[in-house]
């Protein structure tokens, strides 16, 4: 947690503060949760994180425009940045946030329904250096949060497909400008079929959007005919992949259809 993240389309994670409590099926297996309870923590406690942690993007910012280039934040991996706990924190993170040009503030919530109220005074058409995104699991939760993103303005807009617990057919990626799709990884991760993320990529080339494919997870499944006799029209059967990598993150590894899909939007 914090600097030089392993997450492939970041740079930092910054935990302004710490702890949460699940609010829908892609928080089942949350990491942090997990995580917490090793160190004897109790994960639903949020806390404000100590001021080193808290204001650690000053010198993160200090450290690119020294080197004149732009850095990308994810804002909240051990949280959400709209929690209700946190706000008596949050204007003060948001002040942290305008200080910072050098960096890109990639926040993302699962509490959709408290973004409009919670943005700061000064927000307008959205921060230059804020892409603002919610996580969607499926496509039940794809259409709560993505029509509550799309309700409000942001300079860059995203939406985080994983973990993918379910395919999102008929759903629109429509004033979005990024989609990361991922499976599961970890203990009891959940399956994620490959055919999810073609329609995920498909959806984005079809409405504008950049697609950014993570992982496929723990339990990536894919599509393969049925021999042995049966019957001409018999439909595919579902088969793991046998990945090395246990986060199955390695583009090397994946059905080369797939590679080559990690791009980024372009900020405005």
């Amino acid at each position: 947690m914090g600097e030089n993240s392993a997450i492939q389309w970041t740079k930092h994670s910054w935990n302004p503060w710490q702890g949460c409590q699940k609010v829908s099926p892609g928080c089942d297996n949350c990491y942090m949760f997990r995580d917490k309870t090793r160190f004897g923590q109790d994960p639903e406690v949020v806390v404000k994180s100590k001021s080193s942690t808290f204001n650690r993007p000053l010198r993160w910012d200090a450290d690119a425009k020294a080197l004149d280039r732009i850095d990308h934040v994810f804002v909240a991996s051990w949280a959400d940045f709209f929690s209700k706990e946190a706000d008596d924190w949050r204007a003060e993170a948001w002040a942290i946030i305008k200080r910072c040009p050098n960096l890109i503030f990639q926040v993302l919530t699962k509490r959709h329904g408290r973004i409009a109220d919670h943005l700061p005074p000064d927000w307008g058409d959205g921060y230059p250096n804020v892409w603002l995104g919610v996580s969607a699991e499926n496509a039940e939760w794809w259409n709560r949060r993505v029509s509550a993103l799309n309700s409000v303005p942001a300079r860059t807009k995203f939406v985080s497909y994983e973990p993918a617990l379910g395919p999102i057919d008929g759903c629109s990626a429509a004033g979005i400008d990024w989609v990361i799709i991922g499976g599961e990884s970890g203990h009891d991760a959940r399956p994620f079929e490959l055919a999810w993320a073609k329609t995920a990529i498909d959806i984005c080339e079809r409405d504008g959007a950049k697609p950014f494919v993570k992982q496929l997870g723990a339990v990536a499944m894919e599509e393969a005919p049925v021999y042995n006799g049966a019957l001409p029209d018999a439909p595919p059967r579902l088969v793991q992949l046998h990945l090395k990598d246990s986060h199955g993150g390695e583009e090397d590894e994946w059905p080369v259809w797939l590679r080559g899909q990690r791009h980024f939007p372009v900020s405005t």
